[in-house]
């Protein structure tokens, strides 16, 4: 497998944790009410699909890659990201494991849920292991350029810093989600941006199982 592209890969699911949690008004403008009503729209979403744009900055060498495709996801951890472009890739998280299919690879990365996402990372709470306002540190940024509200989160655990951040990006009157953002320790930044977000309207169980194609290895992630 081809360096470079794996990481890209793995960084989707990531972001794939904080597209289907904003939502609701708040009446509150601190930083822990948002947060609160974060996560209370997030208890009520069953499922959302949407379009999606990606980019993403290397630190290293300052480049920044953009991609493209669909997104479905579905209560509890179920995933699926079509990217279609710069180059089609199909990632699918079925509820134990996560799948990683680049067709010009021929080959298929399989890595355990658990070890994909540990539970003191903000995807974390997409699988009910933690909660924003128990587990993370709520924090209003400056607005966006087009007036929308910023709210960072940062993981409380001893190691946070080791572990990363987001920020959330919701509008100012609905507080649906406009765009979420992801920082590694590495630096990297990955931004998501969805595109006609459909919010419950039910995804075909079929989305989430992953049939790997004919004469295409199979790659378990080290340590599965």
């Amino acid at each position: 497998m081809p360096r470079g592209r794996l990481p890209i890969a793995l960084r989707a699911p990531l972001c794939a944790a904080v597209l289907v949690v904003a939502g609701a008004p708040v009446g509150a403008d601190d930083a822990a009410g948002i947060a609160g009503r974060v996560q209370s729209r997030y208890d009520e979403t069953k499922d959302l699909t949407a379009a999606f744009t990606q980019e993403m900055t290397i630190q290293a060498g300052g480049h920044v890659l953009r991609s493209k495709g669909r997104m479905y996801f579905e209560k509890p951890g179920l995933m699926r990201w079509e990217y279609e472009s710069p180059e089609p890739q199909t990632i699918v998280a079925d509820g134990k494991h996560l799948w990683i299919h680049q067709p010009e690879d021929r080959q298929v990365l399989r890595a355990p849920l658990e070890q994909a996402f540990q539970s003191q990372t903000p995807v974390s709470f997409l699988f009910g292991v933690a909660r924003i306002g128990r587990d993370f540190v709520p924090k209003l940024l400056d607005e966006a350029d087009d007036g929308g509200i910023r709210l960072e989160l940062e993981p409380k655990a001893e190691e946070g810093g080791a572990l990363g951040l987001l920020v959330l990006e919701v509008d100012p009157e609905t507080y649906d989600l406009r765009a979420a953002t992801v920082r590694d320790p590495l630096g990297n930044v990955t931004e998501v941006r969805l595109v006609d977000p459909v919010r419950n309207g039910g995804v075909a169980p079929e989305r989430f199982r992953f049939v790997r194609p004919p004469g295409t290895d199979v790659i378990e992630a080290p340590g599965s």
